[in-house]
């Protein structure tokens, strides 16, 4: 058996790491947050890795290192309490993590060529980018001076890989796209808490909903990906999505 590739025992260490997590932001436990928060990314990104590297190609080295870029924002954020400047490096890290899942999901629709399937994709897109526009519309004006900008630019790029995700309706297989398109809808559900938490009120027990989204759209992203690579149409035209 091959532990590196093997799900069961990743996704076992990767709960163990979310429970922690968890347990050690809500209990206030530095030590155990820094063993196990970044242990969430390294768990995730290796397993892609040993699961996907025969069929490496654009469209997998873009899912790894929106990990990579994941896993270095995970980090930032630690130690805001530190220093406030770690807030726009995990910002910016995750903006790029972003940048890179919306870039593999449109390199997806690219190699498919395929457009059927457009006016579902088309409403699903304008839901996303509408609760976007609304939830930035009444976040701004509590934002700090001088965050706007990173802001709104952070909230353009997590809209670009929800939109994305949204357009691979047809265009790939349908456990992939529902994988991912619901892994792309909690990881903005988790940004949400997080900037909500941030610049509106504090949220009670605001761990539970910021991490338990982000771990869970993280998995859900990463596998979607992995099932449209593993599957031996992936790099040609998907079977359709049944309507």
């Amino acid at each position: 058996m091959d532990l590196k590739r093997n799900t069961k025992l990743n996704a076992g260490i990767y709960v163990l790491a979310l429970v922690g997590t968890c347990l050690a932001q809500l209990n206030g436990w530095r030590g155990v947050e820094l063993l196990c928060k970044p242990l969430l990314m390294v768990v995730l990104s290796s397993w892609f890795y040993f699961n996907s590297r025969r069929m490496g190609d654009r469209f997998t080295l873009l899912v790894q290192a929106g990990l990579f870029f994941s896993l270095v924002g995970d980090v930032a954020l630690m130690f805001t309490a530190v220093d406030d400047f770690n807030f726009l490096i995990g910002l910016g890290a995750f903006f790029l993590a972003q940048l890179c899942y919306g870039f593999a999901f449109i390199q997806n629709i690219l190699d498919a060529g395929d457009m059927s399937g457009l006016l579902p994709s088309a409403l699903m897109a304008i839901a996303i980018a509408a609760y976007a526009f609304f939830f930035t519309w009444d976040l701004l004006p509590h934002v700090e001076e001088g965050l706007e900008m990173p802001v709104i630019a952070y909230v353009g790029a997590i809209t670009l890989m929800g939109i994305t995700a949204a357009f691979r309706y047809r265009r790939t297989w349908p456990r992939s796209f529902w994988l991912v398109l619901g892994g792309a809808l909690l990881f903005m559900a988790s940004d949400s808490a997080l900037a909500w938490n941030r610049f509106r009120m504090t949220l009670d027990h605001a761990p539970l909903w910021i991490m338990v989204p982000y771990a869970l759209g993280q998995a859900m992203l990463a596998a979607g990906a992995l099932v449209h690579v593993q599957d031996p149409e992936a790099s040609g035209r998907q079977r359709p999505m049944p309507v």
